[in-house]
Formats: structure tokens, sequence, C-alpha cells
């Protein structure tokens, strides 16, 4: 799933601001950078985005608290009062591409017998769905809120069970009705990479082994950023990598005529990155008989918590994007991504996110002057003001 345009009202630093990711000829673009100082409303585009999507696509994360009065745009002068109620609201298009339009009532017909709603998708001739997010949400006749994710309106009216194929894809798998894992691989679902908050815990965890199994014996979260399970959402990067050490030692988790071993395409894409280092795997001290991230830079070999905070950056992007397999027709929102970053290493992850799965959509925000310079030059930037904050 891709998003062609937003426009959102009144919500945190926004007034209104509307945007499209389309190119001159109407196909939806890869990438968007979208740059501008502090306060014009880039953190606010994402956190929209994601509170009008999230409980469609039954996202669950904590980086986006669920939405409340103090989210709604407040200006000077108002005095509280208003002819009409004041609201927040997100209205949007997004569009499923052929193969999310052949994976999904594949998904519905696998699982019908196991989970609420149609038993297939309504038609959706030209994959484009359009609706509008509102908070606070309308009341129902009988003066009661209707849920807080409620879309308030959406063409075609009968769309929504489009939104539901990720988390029902995932569903399937765990309770083994859905027939082919790959079906998994063409549905795209929802994911956020908030600004850097809480990097040494997420990268490292307090415990950094993942729950004994994997998906083949059903040990999966709940909830679409969940999407290729065993990803949790308390996993650390640490157990990421682990675990896919471990598979690369035995079972593969890709397909038998994948061409190379998940880790291998880890340990690939963060060298092509972040040259002349390099990630190593796990590796295991042989008088602890204890494994651990490795890195090496020169002559200097390093686990995952000596590494640098850039490198800890980097191989959370690459892990978190690939594990267990790589996420495909995918929307994925990423907050200030230079954080931590050499520039160098800015223009490599801005290369190499794209060749990561297949059919993704990265939005990304920026007060970087490289990243906001590479946009431009592949005609992806979005511009809400310059980096400096004073007058163009």
């Amino acid at each position: 799933m891709r998003l062609r345009s937003v426009t959102v009202r009144n919500f945190r630093a926004i007034d209104t601001l509307t945007l499209d990711f389309f190119d001159p000829i109407g196909r939806t673009r890869p990438v968007t950078v979208i740059a501008g100082p502090n306060g014009c409303g880039k953190t606010s585009l994402v956190f929209g985005v994601v509170q009008a999507l999230r409980g469609v696509m039954g996202y669950q994360t904590a980086d986006v608290p669920m939405p409340s009065q103090a989210d709604i745009h407040q200006v000077e002068g108002m005095g509280g009062l208003s002819p009409e109620p004041i609201e927040a609201s997100v209205e949007f298009e997004v569009e499923f591409d052929e193969a999310e339009r052949t994976a999904i009532p594949q998904v519905f017909e696998d699982t019908r017998d196991h989970r609420p709603g149609p038993s297939q998708p309504p038609d959706l001739p030209d994959g484009r769905i359009r609706a509008e997010w509102k908070y606070p949400p309308p009341r129902l006749a009988d003066g009661t809120l209707r849920p807080v994710w409620y879309l308030d309106w959406m063409e075609p009216r009968n769309a929504l069970p489009w939104f539901r194929g990720c988390q029902y894809a995932i569903q399937g798998l765990r309770n083994r009705r859905l027939r082919s894992r790959q079906l998994l691989d063409r549905v795209g679902g929802l994911y956020l990479f908030p600004q850097d908050r809480g990097l040494k815990s997420r990268v490292l965890g307090e415990d950094s082994d993942l729950p004994e199994g994997d998906v083949e014996n059903g040990n999966i979260g709940n909830g679409s950023d969940d999407r290729r399970q065993g990803r949790r959402s308390f996993a650390s990067v640490d157990g990421i990598l682990k675990y896919l050490s471990e598979y690369a030692r035995g079972a593969s988790l890709r397909p038998t005529d994948s061409p190379e071993p998940l880790e291998e395409e880890v340990k690939n894409t963060f060298n092509r990155i972040c040259a002349p280092k390099e990630y190593l795997g796990v590796m295991f001290d042989p008088a602890t008989r204890v494994g651990a991230p490795y890195f090496r830079d020169g002559n200097s070999v390093y686990p995952l918590h000596m590494a640098s905070s850039g490198e800890q950056v980097i191989i959370e992007y690459i892990a978190r994007l690939s594990y267990p397999s790589p996420m495909n027709h995918s929307l994925i929102l990423i907050d200030e991504p230079e954080l931590h970053l050499h520039p160098g290493w800015v223009r490599q992850l801005f290369l190499a996110l794209p060749e990561i799965g297949q059919g993704n959509q990265y939005i990304m925000t920026t007060h970087s002057e490289e990243l906001r310079r590479i946009a431009a030059e592949e005609g992806v930037l979005v511009t809400l003001g310059p980096l400096g904050g004073e007058a163009e």
C-alpha cells in the first residue's frame, strides 16, 4: 500500500497542509523527503498519517501516543470559542498495487472461517481508496463516541476490508490457515521509525533473546507492526541479529530459491552503507561460548554494544526492515533518519533503503542539508521551509 496524497488540518503543529506523493505522470514515488525547520509540522504529518491508519490496519506502536485534545491545533486569539466544533482531521488517498490486489483476496479466502467480516474485499478496479479520519470522533445517535480509529468517510464506501489484508495474513499464518506463507510477502503494511529516542534500549534491549521458536511454530505477536513474525514489539536488534544467525546456520527463512541467507543480505547492505566498516555477523567467544553481533573497522573487532550510535542506527534500519523477510508493498515512515549519521552514510542509506524489499514507499522527514540535497537531485524533495528557519 502506498500513500498518494494527504491533507492534514488542525493537528499538532499543522494548521492546514496538503501534500502529494506522485510524479508528473501519476506514479507514486518510492521515496519522498520532507525538509523544513523545527515547528513546520514534519513530525506532525508523520503522526497524523499513523493516527489515520493505525486502527484500520491494526498497527500497534507506542511511538505515537493515542490522540488526545492536546493534539488539536490551537490558534492564538481564538479564546477557546468557535461557532463550529474544532477538530483535527487527516484526509488521504492510498493505492494498492497489482500484487496486493491479487494476494489480499487470497488471504480472505484462506481465512474466511476464522475471522469476522466479509468473505472477500469488494472490487477495487483502480486500486485506490480515499478516506478521512477526524478527532474527536463523531457521536452516534445515542450520544456515544465512535471508536477513536473510526474513518469519518471512505470512497468506495465498503473498501475497509482492503486495509485488513496484512492483519488477516498474520492471523492466518499463526493459525495455519494461510496456504502460502508467500502471501504475507505480497501484502503491504505500515511501519514507523521514530526520531531517535531510546536507541540503546531498542538496539540492545533488556533481554536480547527472542522467544524460542519461529513463525512455523506459531510463535508470532499481535498487530501489524509485528508483521514478519517472529517480530515482536519488544524484540531488540541484538535479538533479531542472533535469530537470523541461527537460521543462517540451519534452516533458511527465505524460499528455497533465494540466492543467499537473509543474514548475508543484512551484512551486504550494512557493508555497502558503512564501508570500510563491516558487519561480521554473530560470532562466538570460545571461552564463554556466548554469541554476539560483531563489527570490524580495520584491525579492530568489537561487539554490538560497543558499536557507535551511527552503526547502531544503520543496523537497526536494516534488521527491522529485513526480519525475518524483507517488508514488501509497505508504507514506511522515517522521522529524521540522519540523526547520529555521517553525511556520507546519509547518502548511502538513502540509496540503499529502496533496495530492501519490493514495492515499498518511504516518506522521510529531515533537517539534514545532505539529505535535502540528495532528494533535490533525485526530484523527490518536498520543502516546508528553509532549514535555518529564516524566510527565503
